[in-house]
């Protein structure tokens, strides 16, 4: 069992829900998304139970410090550290204002938004296909299970295997289907999943471009926080364990996050327009230690989901590399309860088999189908789908009987797939 499965099982022990999806794809939607929304709601109440509280003179009575308040929370503050003295230049007060205290609940629900946007893609454009991926999933799973009926976990698998089958098997994406297009064409249709829904690779293409829409996304939310902090959040969790191994606290005063800051505002005398006092008093913002904490868990937690979303995208580039779609269906037929021999015969089916009837979307399907459910049933699927589909129906309508052919036949076939395949063998 490989690492792919342990993190699939996990996912559906924990939330009791079957995925047509990898365990790292739910990190990103699901678990990080509820991360953000939490941390959103938290916010949005701390933010208006005890927005600012603001120092002023005592002179002022209650209702001028209402007014303070009102006015330092919406107009920004700006820092300066203890030991300098407060600028007169209004330029140098704008340099060091603090802009985002105030939007950060919206911002997170913001944030919460992108991180859902690739699985809002998935399940928009995997409709397209013709094949519900969790259904099949689902199924598989149902099959898995020992208590349930044996007549159902029949059913379950026969539905499996035809769904598969009609998907490897449609007409338009046999080979014939394909001579009208140019080389052109054929390079779109490879590259672009919208385009290349009849060439074998339209779900691999679609996957592919959601990992890496993660992997976009999950940087960008990065250059999002620099951008509203006015710091290089890139380098910010670095600074932290910088200051903790040098015995600085964590959670000391700091330009990103203060806990005092300063407000300038301006009373104007009614009936004397020309006649203002202006003012600047120091203000505290409690939220800022909340703040602290929860960016830095974030920028620690966004630090491992991109690592992992990389890692992840490698590791599928890997997963569907035709060396490596060829291995696991011999695995899986090489079996002791499925054998399948040596010879060169046996060997040039499996070859047309994985190259030519199942092609990437079908492997694909095989392999989500076993992180999620269990390498039994993706075996019973593979044997089921080698013998009942395309043995006994694709292979005999596409080459009569396989052991009359000649090896000039064989041969040919066999050319004539990896034709389909020049460009972009990784994929399609």
């Amino acid at each position: 069992m490989d690492i792919n499965s342990l993190m699939g099982r996990a996912s559906t022990m924990m939330s009791g829900k079957r995925n047509d999806d990898s365990m790292c794809d739910r990190l990103n939607y699901r678990y990080t998304v509820a991360i953000l929304i939490i941390f959103a709601i938290i916010n949005m109440n701390r933010l208006y139970t005890d927005q600012i509280k603001c120092w002023v003179p005592a002179f002022f009575t209650p209702n001028y410090d209402e007014y303070v308040r009102s006015v330092c929370f919406v107009q920004n503050t700006y820092y300066v550290k203890h030991t300098d003295k407060i600028p007169a230049i209004y330029s140098s007060k704008k340099e060091n204002e603090i802009l985002f205290y105030q939007w950060i609940p919206f911002l997170l629900l913001i944030k919460a938004f992108l991180f859902y946007v690739p699985r809002m893609s998935w399940n928009t454009f995997g409709l397209k296909s013709g094949v519900q991926i969790s259904d099949l999933v689902e199924s598989s799973f149902d099959y898995k299970l020992p208590t349930t009926d044996a007549k159902y976990r029949q059913t379950c698998l026969k539905y499996v295997v035809d769904t598969i089958d009609d998907y490897c098997n449609d007409h338009r994406r046999q080979v014939n289907a394909r001579k009208s297009l140019n080389k052109l064409q054929r390079k779109l249709a490879t590259g672009w999943c919208l385009s290349g829904m009849y060439l074998g690779n339209y779900l691999v293409v679609l996957y592919t471009t959601t990992k890496l829409m993660y992997i976009s996304i999950s940087l960008l939310q990065i250059f999002i926080l620099s951008l509203l902090l006015g710091s290089n959040f890139a380098s910010y969790g670095i600074r932290v364990i910088d200051r903790l191994f040098r015995g600085i606290s964590w959670d000391s005063e700091t330009r990103l996050f203060p806990k005092t800051t300063l407000c300038d505002f301006t009373v104007r005398e009614f009936g004397h327009p020309k006649q203002a006092h202006e003012y600047t008093v120091p203000c505290v913002l409690p939220q800022n230690l909340f703040n602290q904490q929860m960016f830095t868990t974030l920028y620690f937690w966004y630090a491992i989901i991109i690592l992992l979303n990389i890692g992840d995208f490698f590791l599928w580039l890997y997963t569907i590399s035709p060396n490596n779609r060829r291995a696991f269906i011999s695995k899986r037929l090489h079996s002791k309860k499925y054998p399948l021999t040596d010879n060169t015969s046996d060997q040039e089916k499996l070859k047309i088999f994985v190259n030519d009837y199942l092609e990437a979307d079908g492997f694909f399907m095989l392999t989500l189908i076993k992180e999620n459910s269990s390498d039994f049933v993706a075996t019973e699927i593979v044997y089921r789908l080698y013998t009942e589909k395309f043995l006994e129906n694709y292979f005999k309508e596409s080459t009569t009987m396989y052991d009359a052919i000649d090896t000039k036949l064989v041969d040919d076939s066999i050319n004539n797939t990896k034709r389909r395949h020049h460009l972009s063998s990784m994929l399609c």
